[in-house]
């Protein structure tokens, strides 16, 4: 059930649009040197059931130009194609952000202006071992859109949306929090004006950030021999509790039928693997999707001979749908949690 719903939210925010981050952010928001993780260029601090922590930001604007901005915090999370990313002030605080107490606000900066802000943060008195990642940040919705035509065929809407944020990792008990995970959750085949995408799907169901390896590949379900095509991926930011997204582009449209992604993760000296089974619809049958690409593959055809790939990198960000895909599996993996947790009561 979860899986299917995941898979219509996706299917949502890909029909319905995106937000895109400009090419440079004009604000540039900064912490308190004192306290700010020189390697990381963030706070990281031990968490303590029931304290309050006041933390320091300063944004400034080195333009020549007055900017009004939204001061925020949200949840870090994947971003779409590797990397980091964090929630928009629209998006529900599943996380550590809903600790915070000081409100969202708005903000107006003259050129060349630097201004001091607090945000005060309340950890829960009941707190679980693991780690938690938020992030403040500002948000610039300068309103401006671009149209997308690939051939004529199809037009997408992409409103460009500026944020940059500063990291506030809290540790708490790590040593007892389960490990770091990247579980292979499912495969997806969709096409776009005749690209041929296959995505896969991470989950991190542990209890701090997972930075895993990752290699793919894929055959006919009735098929042997080699594969019809393989790549590897690395991931450097699947937060606890979130999923992650990786989108490759073939070099051609698979033929209908039904196929097999054997998806192997790699963290340490742990090794998962899962096969993930996927299908091909008939042209009348194909949905299109839109595509974030990134990563190296290596395609040969059913006899053996390498294709050539076209594989490129993109990220885009999302205004709405795109973060539901993410709530849906917070839920879904809070609400295990919670029922293992009542079992155990139970026992």
């Amino acid at each position: 059930m979860w899986l299917r719903l995941l898979l219509a939210a996706t299917f949502f925010w890909l029909a319905s649009g995106f937000s895109s981050p400009a090419d440079r952010q004009q604000l540039i928001i900064s912490g308190d040197a004192d306290r700010i993780h020189s390697e990381l260029g963030a706070y990281v601090e031990e968490a303590v059931p029931g304290e309050k922590r006041v933390y320091t930001v300063e944004v400034a604007n080195p333009t020549s130009e007055e900017i009004t901005a939204l001061l925020y915090v949200a949840d870090a999370m994947p971003a779409i194609g590797g990397g980091k990313d964090f929630t928009l002030p629209s998006d529900p605080d599943f996380g550590s952000a809903a600790w915070y107490t000081t409100p969202d606000r708005s903000i107006t900066l003259q050129a060349g202006e630097t201004r001091s802000f607090t945000m005060e943060l309340q950890i829960p008195d009941q707190l679980q071992p693991g780690q938690y990642v938020s992030v403040i940040g500002v948000y610039d919705d300068h309103q401006q859109a671009r149209e997308t035509a690939v051939q004529g065929e199809a037009r997408f809407m992409t409103r460009v949306v500026r944020k940059t944020g500063l990291q506030v990792v809290l540790d708490y008990k790590l040593t007892e929090a389960k490990p770091p995970e990247a579980i292979p959750h499912a495969a997806a085949y969709t096409l776009e004006n005749g690209k041929a995408f296959l995505t896969i799907l991470l989950t991190n169901e542990g209890g701090s950030l997972s930075k895993p390896g990752m290699s793919v590949s894929v055959k006919r379900q009735d098929a042997s021999g080699a594969p019809l095509f393989a790549f590897e991926a690395a991931f450097d930011s699947i937060y606890a509790g979130t999923v992650a997204s990786y989108r490759a582009e073939l070099s051609r449209p698979l033929p209908p039928g039904s196929y097999t992604a054997v998806v192997k993760t790699t963290l340490g000296d742990r090794l998962e693997q899962r096969s993930l089974t996927f299908d091909v619809a008939g042209e009348d049958d194909r949905s299109r999707w839109a595509s974030t690409p990134s990563g190296n593959v290596i395609q040969v055809d059913e006899d053996g001979i390498p294709l050539h790939s076209t594989f490129w990198g993109w990220r885009s960000f999302c205004a709405g749908g795109g973060l539901l895909v993410l709530i849906v599996f917070v839920v879904a993996l809070r609400k295990r949690a919670s029922s293992r947790r009542r079992a155990n009561e139970r026992s």
